[in-house]
């Protein structure tokens, strides 16, 4: 069973990828907002890790990044080691 601490480090770790993918393609939040239609203030809140995205909030990003649902958990699974 995932402890408080455990879902918290996960959520940050998202978070890391997020904003990770996001300034790699010179996407400020407002442009990342606009692509995904997730407010400003969500993205915020997932990239410092206090926001749990369900997966229609998780698909929106990668389809704002132009990317497959996949590689977003496999950029996950390879952060968390």
């Amino acid at each position: 069973m995932n402890t408080i601490y455990e879902d918290k480090c996960a959520s940050e770790h998202f978070g890391q990828l997020i904003k990770a993918l996001r300034t790699n393609r010179q996407f400020t939040q407002e442009d990342l907002s606009e692509k995904s239609d997730i407010g400003v203030q969500y993205i915020s809140r997932i990239e410092n890790g206090s926001a749990n995205p369900t997966l229609k909030i998780i698909s929106a990003l990668a389809t704002a990044f132009e990317v497959a649902l996949s590689d977003i958990f496999a950029g996950l699974k390879k952060n968390n080691g």
